[in-house]
């Protein structure tokens, strides 16, 4: 089976690939090509599920990431603010 979207103008294709699609296809029926064609794009599509799945798994790393370093980051900044305040108060009590 051809799919509307599988159809396209042979015009289209370049001479050089054209050759070697006529030279590869040669004794194979329109069933076994229209087979061959719709299990590559049945595998292109597979691969790009499973990249788009990986990049967005990266992508919520890194988020995650940046959210801890922040949350770092605000902690040790309190922690400053903390110690400064008390440390100051320390001062005071000792003079």
């Amino acid at each position: 089976m051809i799919f509307p979207w599988m159809k396209f103008h042979i015009h289209s294709i370049p001479h050089d690939l054209h050759e070697t699609m006529t030279t590869v296809n040669q004794g194979m029926s329109v069933k076994e090509i229209e087979r061959v064609g719709a299990q590559r794009v049945a595998n292109a599509i597979e691969a790009i599920a499973i990249y788009e799945t990986k990049t967005n798994l990266a992508r919520k790393s890194m988020s995650q990431t940046e959210r801890q370093n922040e949350k770092v980051a605000e902690n040790a900044s309190n922690k400053r603010k903390w110690e400064s305040n008390h440390n100051g108060s320390l001062s005071q009590q000792n003079k």
